[in-house]
């Protein structure tokens, strides 16, 4: 057989239950949130844990100076600049090459003059030397995110870099874990839609306030697991814990 299937812990317990067993190798994650969610953390946890594995982890950064992006990642316990200077993961800061925001760091990449025309190309030359200096096997990808780099190249870019990188056969023989994040509240949902087709695993965080609390869901949409049964379940903030929204089918 051309491919075997192994599951993996994504580090996160109450997930991989959620989800079916685990996480597996080589796969993607999309975690949808909107725009008062605090589900955004998941991933800068999952790449956390990752790279204590001893993965190699590589965030695309869309969205944010580095210093924010460095603030952000440690209010959910992921020291970006440590693990930088440890050689453990890296950078690719698209945010500053687009903006002209330089930050300081052997392990941040940056676009050259960048244009959405030639971004692609750029991007995979990127990956290539950042795999030529490496030998390591386990590597995770967090493009943070999705809806930032729809706003920085367009929608339409978005998805062939997507389905180009998913075709790329450089890329997947590095058994790369990716994760996605997206703001729902930032696209439109044809662009919704084709990110749903493309990954492997879909978590949807979805929030509510009212006048005494903050409540949050997580809905477990899809997973290529076939213990996998779609399910919601509610998101204990301070605890960072799920528990099940309703009680299991008889």
């Amino acid at each position: 057989m051309w491919y075997t299937m192994q599951v993996v812990t994504s580090g996160l317990a109450d997930i991989d239950h959620a989800v079916g067993g685990g996480i597996v190798k080589g796969s993607s994650l999309l975690v949808i949130y909107d725009s008062f969610s605090l589900g955004w953390g998941l991933p800068f946890k999952i790449l956390k844990h990752k790279i204590s594995e001893g993965y190699l982890g590589i965030i695309i950064n869309y969205n944010l100076p580095l210093p924010r992006l460095i603030l952000r990642g440690r209010s959910v316990g992921l020291d970006i600049e440590k693990e930088g200077q440890k050689g453990n993961l890296i950078i690719i800061d698209v945010f500053g090459s687009k903006y002209d925001f330089h930050h300081p760091g052997d392990y941040i990449y940056r676009i050259d003059i960048f244009n959405p025309e030639t971004y692609i190309p750029k991007l995979e030359q990127i990956y290539r030397e950042i795999f030529q200096k490496t030998d390591r096997e386990g590597i995770v990808e967090f493009v943070f995110s999705l809806d930032g780099m729809a706003f920085e190249i367009g929608e339409d870019r978005t998805v062939k870099l997507i389905k180009r990188l998913l075709s790329n056969k450089v890329i997947n023989g590095r058994h790369l874990f990716s994760l996605y994040l997206l703001n729902r509240d930032r696209v439109s949902m044809g662009f919704l839609s084709w990110n749903i087709e493309f990954n492997d695993y879909v978590l949807e965080f979805s929030s509510k306030r009212n006048d005494h609390e903050i409540l949050e869901q997580m809905y477990v949409l899809k997973s290529p697991l076939f213990e996998f049964e779609p399910r919601v379940y509610s998101y204990d903030i301070k605890h960072q814990s799920i528990v099940p929204a309703n009680s299991p089918r008889r």
